[in-house]
């Protein structure tokens, strides 16, 4: 009897096929797999804005706070208004929404911990129930242990980023509900609950803001993110494609990459560039959304 079976170049032949689709097919399936992130994210990130509107519902038509009480009657200008890292200001006063600051442990249980200030995490929490929808998939967990989160159920985690310039805002008093920014997602999950743009207090009652165009926000999902609008939609848009206008800034802007005022309704707010190591988070200008052209 002859023994049948393949030869060697026969079996070489077919493994170099195998080879050549599976070539073909993984590019295919990471494809896919980032596009069920990016719609998970959109999901996430729907399910915030609605909160924050269902928020509004339910106190006198107004914005979640961030922190606005922590400013004391000895304020000077540029004094924080919102949580931001939990570490030191400027003039070494601890403040933030979670993070670990100085010492590391002020809020081991993140955004949701009750020692740290007011913020809009905490805040839309009951109305989104989850935890989990906090958090994008799209973002790794910080590795800086003052702001990475805990392994701990009760403990806040986050994703995203809250417009700082809404903050405290009545929604009625905004132009333009349907094309204004209020999340953002960042390129972290973190325990704090942050604000960005980042609203300052004036001694003369200006309302400027910065934080406006940093490297670490905007480019999950192919140079672009998706975005909460006010009006309780979302959507994907290119972060050199966002405009100063959709954060809020209704007058001049002033750019640290470019080092002059630009007009917020035709400049993008992106200049940094998280693969070039570029980050101008000084980026500034009067945000007001209630005076958006």
């Amino acid at each position: 009897m002859r023994n049948k079976g393949f030869t060697l170049i026969e079996l070489l032949v077919v493994i170099a096929i195998i080879a050549i689709l599976a070539a073909m097919l993984f590019p295919v399936y990471a494809q896919a797999k980032k596009a069920a992130k990016k719609a998970s994210d959109l999901s996430n990130i729907k399910q915030l804005s609605l909160a924050a509107v269902m928020y509004i519902a339910d106190n006198d038509d107004v914005f979640v706070a961030n922190g606005e009480g922590m400013v004391p009657s000895n304020a000077q200008n540029w004094w924080t208004m919102q949580p931001w890292t939990g570490q030191t200001d400027f003039y070494g006063n601890l403040y933030g929404a979670g993070a670990g600051g100085d010492p590391p442990n002020q809020a081991p249980l993140g955004f949701m911990d009750p020692a740290v200030v007011q913020n809009w995490g905490r805040e839309t929490h009951p109305y989104v129930k989850s935890i989990d929808l906090f958090v994008s998939p799209g973002a790794a967990n910080d590795s800086d242990p003052k702001f990475a989160p805990v392994n701990d159920s009760r403990a806040g985690k986050t994703s995203y980023m809250f417009n700082g310039c809404v903050s405290r805002m009545s929604q009625t008093a905004i132009s333009k509900p349907s094309d204004l920014v209020i999340f953002s997602t960042r390129a972290t999950t973190v325990k704090e609950a942050i604000v960005s743009p980042r609203r300052n207090f004036f001694t003369d009652g200006a309302m400027h803001a910065n934080d406006a165009d940093i490297s670490w926000a905007g480019f999950n999902f192919n140079k672009g993110a998706n975005y909460g609008i006010a009006d309780g939609h979302a959507r994907f848009i290119r972060r050199k494609a966002l405009k100063f206008k959709q954060l809020g800034y209704w007058e001049w802007v002033f750019m640290d990459s470019r080092g002059q005022w630009v007009d917020p309704a035709t400049n993008p707010t992106m200049d940094s560039d998280p693969d070039l190591g570029l980050n101008y988070w000084g980026t500034w200008g009067s945000c007001d959304p209630s005076r958006v052209p």
